[in-house]
């Protein structure tokens, strides 16, 4: 009884209610409690002291910083991973949206390390591929990736006519995809389809 009247005797009765302890505002803020303690060190953080020491810290507290911290995004071109086992459809691509960078994977391995180095901002997958079943690596990419849109296509083939929400891939098929491409990344991406 004599902790809660001396700790709270400087707060109100609803503030109490919102302090959470270090392991809490560590789990609160997505850091381990080392990184909250630098974050204290830095004097980023000042935290409310119980009698016994024991740090607590106020939610709108810890809005606050998450607010104050968030690092504005560099500028960049938007990037375009491209899965396709042939070179046909980047070409392609390219041509038309030389505002973006591209790269190419062509099986999951390279799928994996590509996501993790280039970031990219859409997901280009070809359905007709030899040896990957990419309608099931689609269906795995959107549970996972959340910071990328992903859209499927099926390339053109040696002469053949591709197709892409049921047009043609030659000249009007390619423009609907590439209009298609600009609008997905015009807009911003919550993580959510």
């Amino acid at each position: 009884m004599r902790f809660s009247l001396r700790f709270t005797s400087f707060l109100q009765e609803d503030e109490v209610m919102n302090l959470l302890t270090a392991k809490e505002a560590a789990q609160y803020l997505h850091v381990s409690l080392f990184t909250l303690g630098r974050i204290e060190k830095r004097g980023l953080l000042v935290p409310f002291r119980t009698p016994g020491g024991h740090r607590r810290y106020r939610i709108e507290m810890l809005d606050d910083y998450l607010e104050g911290s968030r690092a504005r995004p560099a500028r960049r071109d938007r990037r375009i991973l491209v899965v396709d086992d042939g070179q046909e459809a980047l070409d392609i691509l390219a041509r038309g949206l030389s505002s973006c960078e591209f790269s190419v994977a062509s099986d999951e391995l390279s799928v994996g390390m590509k996501l993790a180095e280039f970031e990219p901002d859409l997901i280009l997958v070809n359905t007709v591929m030899s040896g990957l079943d990419a309608i099931d690596l689609c269906r795995r990419l959107d549970g996972r990736e959340k910071r990328a849109r992903v859209l499927t296509f099926e390339a053109p083939r040696g002469g053949e006519e591709g197709t892409y929400g049921g047009r043609g891939f030659g000249h009007s098929g390619l423009g609907v995809l590439r209009d298609r491409i600009e609008q997905l990344l015009e807009k911003p991406w919550s993580g959510e389809s």
